[in-house]
């Protein structure tokens, strides 16, 4: 084995990861009756539909543009729904393509615009039920969004950014001290595919 030192990455991932005796002596046990919710869903709002993007040709009815189609590819293959799956109770399970993104720890993806031709300023949900983007905050962002990140350079360049959020409370009880082991390493994945 190398005498290298350990990335800030391996460092992290020796003190989170799970080990068979921290598994063993879990006496955690998951409240089946009570799962999260897999979205969320916002009521009110601009939507933009993203469907009509997704295939290999765009449909003849949409407006047919670069952009829409890389954007659309993109929110599906990161988080898209990929499977809907009826239990016996008849309830609905969701799959998605990012493992764990709508598990026991949902994952929410949002798009903030800078504001372009092709989509206005603003704060953006997307919805994978419906394959659509919501702009549920018209106002402009960006600004805000520069100061929250120190106003790094790369902000200057670009004119969206995606910001992934998770539901924590259903990881507090599964891992009890590392929450955060989870939320990374799902979102990681999630990155990867992004990659």
């Amino acid at each position: 084995m190398s005498d290298l030192p350990l990335s800030i990455a391996q460092h992290f991932h020796e003190r989170t990861k799970y080990s068979a005796e921290s598994v063993a002596n879990s006496t955690y046990q998951p409240d089946w009756a009570n799962p999260p919710i897999p979205f969320k869903e916002y009521k009110i709002g601009t939507s933009y539909d993203l469907k009509p993007h997704l295939g290999g040709k765009p449909d003849p009815g949409a407006a047919a543009h670069p952009f829409w189609q890389r954007l659309s590819r993109f929110l599906f293959c990161s988080y898209g729904l990929t499977l809907k799956m009826m239990t016996q109770a008849g309830t609905p399970i969701y799959l998605r393509s990012a493992p764990s993104a709508g598990g026991l720890y949902p994952a929410e993806l949002y798009v903030i615009s800078r504001g372009t031709v092709l989509l206005p300023a603003g704060l953006y949900h997307y919805q994978p039920q419906t394959h659509s983007l919501l702009q549920f905050w018209e106002d402009q962002v960006w600004t805000a969004l520069q100061e929250s990140c120190f106003w790094h350079p790369n902000l200057h360049e670009v004119q969206l950014a995606i910001v992934v959020t998770a539901t924590f409370s259903a990881l507090l009880g599964a891992t009890k001290t590392v929450p955060t082991a989870e939320f990374f390493w799902t979102r990681g994945i999630c990155w990867a595919i992004w990659s």
